[in-house]
């Protein structure tokens, strides 16, 4: 045996109102139909509610408890409802959010405050971790992924370019020369970053197309910061990533290599496991992202003009 909330409703409007035709009008029926309603439910629960006369209605013993607990009932409906529509208006709550190492240290961080600005009652638990991480299993409302997508079951937001060149110091290209064609590079000193699909083989995109030039070199590492620091110190050829080198860039302290050729392109995204019934909070992040690293992204817009051959991307 179970009520419905909706007889439980029309039940407690008829014992305030004193009326089945007051009833009625209050839930747009009409009275034989809220009488039915009262009928059904002294069935369901084998017992009077209501004692019925020409002049007034009252309630029997059973009547005055389902009145009671039926009214406090409703009113925890009610508020539940204001809690629930209160809070997709204002998200609250915690949202655990993975990203990269570096660009979550460099880009990420420095969004936090303005993000808890905006959002005062929601609450970021931030993993930082070049790992892969399984959003479904790990139970992660929202992931940065940098490059290629490969699980099917997420949707994704594109947030921003991902520009990633070759670089090394000016102390390397002093002492080693400067390659002028890709293929020179496998005669140079590379720093090798293992996250790439095939590290020792790069892929670049130029006048001529895509081309694969086998690499080796003195540094391989799974973490690009290490790598530009390695390339900083003259090390070698690295590849490096835009929104990490760009500082270096601009001071000096790297410069361009081949510059009519990049990595094949890629871009930053905001990934979640399903667009269905996506939480308020979750939204409210990802549209908060695409905001705060628009593109082109201010990284890329500071190297106009001021780096040879590079043009910023959407």
């Amino acid at each position: 045996m179970s009520l419905e909330t909706t007889e439980i409703s029309v039940f407690v409007s008829v014992v305030k109102l004193g009326s089945f035709a007051r009833a009625a009008q209050e839930h747009g029926m009409t009275p034989s139909g809220v009488s039915r309603v009262v009928s059904r439910l002294e069935e369901r629960l084998a017992v009077r509610l209501l004692q019925r006369s020409t002049r007034r209605l009252s309630l029997t013993e059973s009547g005055a408890v389902l009145f009671r607990r039926g009214q406090r009932v409703l009113q925890e409906l009610q508020q539940t409802e204001s809690e629930v529509t209160a809070a997709s208006r204002h998200p609250k709550g915690v949202i655990r959010v993975n990203a990269p190492v570096v660009f979550g240290r460099q880009h990420i961080v420095p969004l936090l405050k303005p993000l808890r600005d905006r959002y005062p009652e929601l609450s970021i638990e931030l993993e930082l971790s070049d790992r892969f991480i399984d959003l479904i299993d790990g139970g992660v409302d929202l992931a940065i992924r940098i490059g290629a997508l490969e699980d099917s079951r997420l949707v994704a937001r594109r947030l921003c370019a991902n520009r990633r060149l070759l670089v090394a110091s000016p102390a390397y290209i002093r002492r080693h020369g400067v390659p002028r064609e890709p293929k020179e590079l496998s005669d140079h000193q590379c720093l090798i970053f293992t996250a790439l699909e095939k590290p020792r083989h790069w892929r670049l995109q130029g006048p001529e197309g895509t081309v694969s030039v086998p690499v080796a070199g003195p540094v391989v590492c799974n973490n690009g910061e290490v790598l530009t620091e390695a390339a900083k110190a003259g090390l070698g050829i690295a590849m490096g990533v835009t929104f990490s080198i760009a500082d270096a860039l601009l001071s000096g302290d790297l410069v361009r290599v081949l510059p009519e050729y990049e990595f094949e392109p890629s871009a930053v995204h905001a990934v979640y496991p399903s667009a269905r019934q996506l939480s308020r909070k979750v939204r409210a992040v990802v549209d908060f992202l695409a905001e705060s690293l628009p593109g082109p992204p201010s990284w890329d817009l500071a190297l106009r003009g001021k780096v040879v051959g590079f043009e910023p991307t959407p």
